[in-house]
């Protein structure tokens, strides 16, 4: 027994082991925001990094927006966006991997893009007029080993990127590209196929810093850079921002319609009531009313017809009078026309709340008058 103990004892003690180290992703900010080691390049350069959520502001500060394709689904923003560049800006637009939510060590979404999945008709409509198409390529040549650079011109100059990109731009006949740049108006456009290059995990591979800072050299208009990472935009961010003046009018104006409208936020009474009771036909009245625009006039009116029937009838048997007119004698007793006590008997629908209080009004009176 003590021989097999040590013979595992020295097992265990001359096995070896190998530790490995494996990426699980940033902490901090960097877990939440992709571009922040790419902002805090370009602030150490003296540009000015913006973190506006949303939709940017596209002001006179601003010289370059870095935003993905995904968030140029509708025609205003496309509209607004180039109205921008046109004037000075310059845009850079990537095709893939450039929203927030992306995780750079997960490579299963790497190919079958959301271009590919979505099918963006504004953009394509978009780059069709600027006489470019966006194009998807093999599942072969997307896929680029991180040891294998590929090379991107840019004023002149050959960069050194490593790219996986699904989609290349590709301007008129000619060949797929994964980066152009053009002059647009006053400013520049640049479509880039993949957003890693500018990503916090790839930012400080071959030439993607050197590529970033030449990219913002190009925005000759302003020394402010905002990056776009939401994948959705906020219709209410976008129309708070361009027309908050017709918004702010039709909230006071609802405001100002409920204060009128409603009681309880209405002005106050300047003083109490101090006239005199109604009198009785006045409630009256305003009973009838009630009744006659419900549509309960029958149910008022039958159980009175039957009390004075009844009364109408026990009379004329305790006065011998069987065989006489009902209402005749109704009318009698209670002083009004015959054509009145008829008519307060037997008349099916008023034709209006005043008609309905003269009915009752008649049976009222029939009905004490016959005791």
């Amino acid at each position: 027994m003590r021989a097999l103990l040590l013979v595992l004892i020295f097992a265990l003690v001359g096995c070896s082991y190998i530790e490995t180290t494996r990426e699980v992703g940033h902490k901090g900010r960097a877990r939440v925001n992709p571009y922040l080691a790419a902002e805090r390049f370009l602030e150490d350069f003296g540009y000015t990094v913006r973190n506006d959520p949303g939709w940017p502001e596209l002001d006179d500060p601003l010289g370059m927006v870095v935003l993905p394709a995904s968030v140029l689904t509708a025609d205003g923003y496309i509209e607004a966006l180039e109205s921008w560049v046109e004037w000075g800006g310059h845009a850079v637009i990537t095709l893939e991997h450039g929203e927030g939510y992306i995780n750079d060590w997960s490579r299963g979404g790497s190919f079958g893009s959301w271009y590919a999945e979505e099918e963006p008709d504004a953009f394509d409509a978009w780059m069709a007029r600027l006489g470019y198409t966006v194009e998807g390529v093999e599942q072969e040549d997307a896929f680029k080993s991180p040891k294998a650079g590929e090379f991107v011109r840019l004023r002149g100059r050959r960069y050194e990127v490593w790219m996986e990109s699904g989609v290349r731009i590709k301007p008129g006949d000619g060949k797929g590209r994964m980066l152009i740049s053009r002059n647009l108006g006053d400013g520049r456009l640049t479509i880039v196929s993949d957003a890693r290059p500018f990503r916090n995990r790839y930012i400080g591979d071959y030439d993607h810093a050197e590529l970033l800072k030449t990219l913002m050299e190009l925005s000759e208009y302003g020394t402010e850079v905002v990056f776009v990472r939401n994948a959705s935009l906020s219709f209410w961010s976008l129309l708070w921002s361009r027309a908050w003046p017709a918004l702010i009018a039709l909230i006071l104006l609802v405001a100002f319609w409920l204060w009128k409208n409603l009681p309880r936020f209405g002005p106050l009474d300047a003083h109490e009531d101090s006239r005199a009771l109604r009198a009785y036909d006045h409630h009256l009245e305003a009973l009838g009313d009630f009744h006659w625009r419900l549509d309960r006039g029958q149910g008022l009116l039958r159980p009175l017809r039957e009390s004075i029937l009844e009364r109408t009838q026990a009379l004329a048997m305790a006065s011998g009078r069987r065989d006489a007119d009902m209402f005749g004698l109704m009318a009698e007793r209670s002083g009004i026309p015959r054509e009145r006590a008829e008519r307060a008997m037997t008349f099916e629908r008023a034709r209006d709340s005043a008609s309905f209080t003269r009915l009752v009004a008649d049976l009222q009176s029939i009905h004490t008058s016959i005791p």
